[in-house]
């Protein structure tokens, strides 16, 4: 592999260099985009979301009050500790949860509203588990924007 054409890049480089788009690490957070998000069967299987692209932008849900949820991996040799999702000005509900891929079930590591930080008990990165983001809408007027997930050294 070339990095920009000047020089040979090692595996760990590219690894590194993959491992952060795919997971969109930028410094101590990774990015949450409205794309990350998926609804909730509590709504109903007919009940959906899309993206609004209007002047007030943003994830718009298909039911008024649905569970919208991301999930997101954390790095090795990495602790997620703190959560901030961002709606249009409503501080709709947020949860955060760490599941594991080979099991069922959802441990509960805090809640809060968007447009306020969440500390979360910080849940350290294994090879199986990862993080669910719960936000809980009101009304189908109202956008969810994204959100960031600080993460520090194990």
């Amino acid at each position: 592999f070339v990095d920009n054409d000047t020089s040979i890049m090692t595996s760990a480089a590219v690894d590194d260099r993959i491992n952060k788009k795919s997971i969109r690490v930028y410094g101590n957070t990774i990015k949450i985009l409205p794309v990350d998000f998926l609804p909730n069967e509590d709504a109903g299987t007919s009940k959906t979301m899309t993206f609004d692209d209007t002047p007030v932008s943003g994830l718009k849900a298909g039911a008024a009050t649905q569970e919208l949820v991301a999930f997101v991996d954390i790095p090795e040799g990495k602790k997620a500790t703190h959560l901030d999702i961002y709606d249009q000005s409503h501080n709709l509900g947020i949860q955060a949860f760490e599941m594991d891929i080979h099991q069922s079930g959802m441990t509960d590591k805090g809640s809060g509203n968007a447009n306020t930080q969440l500390d979360i008990t910080d849940v350290n990165a294994t090879a199986t588990n990862f993080l669910a983001i719960v936000v809980t809408t009101t009304a189908t007027s109202q956008r969810v924007h994204g959100g960031l997930l600080t993460i520090a050294d194990q």
